[in-house]
């Protein structure tokens, strides 16, 4: 049987939930459930931490495959993948390299030999049709596809009508996310006596450097709430009861938020800033909106009070995420071994 690794942050040691983990096990699952004639296994990476010994134990994993499924962090890429690239050569297998993210252009600006290198495996597969296209503007790579972000569900919502507007945030809990806009929604809620006609719930992993500001910011809204990190299995049937979900991210060169596409599962739209590639995944107006990245947050607010005050509106808008959530669909991997 062909051997295929999966190599990546699987954040299985302390079940870490973001965009990385997340599109690296639902990669590994696909394999596993696609390519049946395949035998496929997996390296964690996060066991790097627990022992640099490990790092043989990976590389001995790697030189053993026929194919590498490859999705690497900036550190990984930036350390390991040249020495993977050598070993693809003298071992003969092939490296998939599925980005996550939409920051690989700007980051290979100075990486000649990363930039070399990468031209000359079997794929490199983009989220984004804007980064499959700079890295053929940029960098003549030839070997650019898009093979975007994806969520497993069978998941129907059921409809759900609250008198208050639900808003939701599902994110790492840092304010380069748009925290600081959300609390300036909250601001605005309350300085206007608008506490009846909201609320605000918050979910995802905290960081110890924010940990303080986010928490202090919460305690002020008694509309407001933080519910902790969301299991997998939990996501899709606890966003559906909310309303709208905002991720006025601070990130120009995000790729595709997993929280986008869980929203849409959900039936629930997105008000979200106009990062780099926003326009690929949020149609304005219909299955979402989207501010201007820079001086957008009052258009935000005007954008939550609009949807309150025009249910019929809101009722289109989540109709119409249920509609775009059928491009996140699991595509297919066969044709990644053929070639």
């Amino acid at each position: 049987m062909k051997k295929i690794l999966v190599l990546g942050y699987f954040g299985y040691q302390t079940n870490q939930l973001d965009g990385q983990t997340v599109k690296t096990r639902d990669l590994y699952r696909l394999a596993k459930e696609q390519l049946t004639d395949c035998d496929v296994e997996y390296f964690d990476t996060q066991s790097l931490q627990k022992s640099k010994l490990l790092l043989f134990k990976m590389f001995f994993r790697v030189m053993c495959c026929k194919t590498l499924f490859y999705l690497p962090a900036h550190n990984n890429l930036k350390v390991f993948f040249p020495v993977i690239f050598i070993l693809s050569q003298l071992f003969r297998f092939k490296i998939h390299y599925f980005v996550v993210g939409g920051w690989l252009r700007e980051y290979l600006t100075h990486l000649p030999i990363h930039r070399f290198m990468l031209s000359r495996i079997r794929g490199i597969h983009t989220e984004t049709k804007r980064l499959k296209k700079d890295l053929g503007d940029y960098y003549s790579f030839k070997n650019v596809d898009i093979f975007p972000n994806f969520r497993f569900f069978e998941f129907t919502p059921k409809s759900s009508e609250s008198e208050k507007l639900r808003i939701v945030f599902m994110a790492r809990v840092m304010k380069q996310k748009g925290l600081d806009w959300i609390f300036d929604l909250a601001d605005y809620i309350s300085e206007h006596n608008l506490q009846d006609k909201y609320s605000i719930t918050f979910f995802g992993p905290e960081t110890e450097e924010e940990k303080e500001y986010f928490d202090n910011n919460v305690a002020k809204y008694d509309f407001a709430e933080y519910k902790g990190t969301l299991q997998p299995k939990e996501i899709h049937e606890t966003l559906s009861k909310y309303d709208v979900m905002l991720l006025p991210t601070h990130f120009y060169t995000e790729g595709l938020p997993g929280s986008l596409v869980d929203a849409y599962i959900s039936g629930i739209p997105v008000i979200v800033t106009e990062w780099k590639h926003s326009h690929e995944f949020v149609d304005d107006g219909k299955s979402g909106f989207i501010v201007p990245f820079e001086n957008g947050k009052q258009q935000m607010i005007d954008r939550v009070i609009s949807l309150e005050n025009d249910r019929n509106l809101l009722r289109r808008m989540k109709a119409n995420a249920l509609i775009k959530r059928m491009e996140f669909a699991p595509p297919k991997l066969e044709h990644l071994i053929v070639k």
